[in-house]
């Protein structure tokens, strides 16, 4: 059987749809049909009923899903032990990083390690999901978690620290902790009218102004000195005039994984000992020791 066939094939199976397994694939609609029909022909069976709620296996996929899994895991395994003989500093190294986290905290150290080998591209992609690393669907993941999965390896960077920050101007006039006060917090993109967050910090008694659900945008509103924020301590500039007013509260942690097949590949190894050479500093702005 063509492996190309039985990706595609286990593709629609995942997704249960020509269009969504497409989409995944980043292949044309008619392309994924095509390797389908072909499949099906060659096999002389028919393995999906197509339905107008989508593609559902047939008693004969049922039974090809366990043969292609395990012709999925074989040719994953070649392509990372291939990947991981690696010995030359040329290529390119794909990782993947929560979006919140590139510009306020990783972002410098990726172009300084650009700077330092040219040879080496970094494909950076931005996402909350943990790609497959055993699918080769990134190389090195940085993911804000308590429990890493064990089959990866990885290296602790810090925790993830948040903290009550707001400008000392916004404090003086509008005096957080007295009862008539007319200080407001910065929300999160929860409706809640007292979440816990707010019931646990300094000034459980005051109101939200409004809500906001990107970190970015609630420490620029508090550096505007339009309210207090609680958002994570990395978002906080060193040289920022916001005030820090309360001890940094661990939310998660933030991990940089990989898979253990890839430990040789020279460029994968250079990019992460220069990572591991950059953690004190990391570390210190994640968990808001910096300011």
């Amino acid at each position: 059987m063509n492996w190309n066939d039985l990706k595609i094939f286990l593709a629609v199976s995942d997704a249960s749809s020509i269009r969504e397994a497409a989409k995944k694939l980043k292949v044309s609609h008619s392309k994924v049909s095509r390797h389908i029909d072909a499949l099906e022909a060659a096999s002389g069976v028919k393995l999906f009923d197509r339905l107008s709620i989508g593609y559902r296996l047939t008693a004969a996929g049922e039974e090809l899903i366990p043969i292609a899994r395990d012709m999925e895991t074989r040719v994953h395994s070649y392509c990372r032990m291939v990947a991981g003989r690696d010995d030359i500093l040329s290529g390119v190294v794909t990782v993947t990083c929560p979006e919140v986290l590139v510009t306020p905290l990783l972002l410098d150290y990726f172009l300084a390690f650009m700077r330092e080998y040219p040879a080496i591209q970094v494909k950076i992609s931005t996402s909350y999901e943990l790609f497959d690393l055993s699918k080769r669907e990134a190389d090195v993941a940085f993911r804000i978690t308590h429990s890493p999965p064990e089959h990866l390896i990885g290296r602790k960077i810090g925790d993830f620290n948040e903290a009550v920050y707001a400008m000392e101007s916004y404090m003086m006039s509008h005096r957080p902790t007295s009862k008539e006060s007319s200080a407001r917090w910065i929300g999160w993109g929860e409706p809640e009218e007292h979440p816990s967050w707010i019931a646990s910090s300094p000034f459980p008694h005051l109101p939200i102004m409004g809500h906001f659900n990107n970190p970015s945008i609630q420490c620029e509103i508090a550096e505007r000195g339009e309210g207090l924020g609680f958002f994570p301590c990395c978002f906080v500039k060193p040289d920022s005039r916001l005030k820090k007013l309360s001890t940094p509260k661990n939310i998660s942690e933030l991990w940089m994984l990989s898979h253990k097949d890839l430990r040789s590949s020279k460029r994968l190894r250079a990019f992460k000992d220069f990572m591991t050479r950059h953690i004190p500093e990391i570390k210190s702005k994640l968990e808001g020791h910096s300011l």
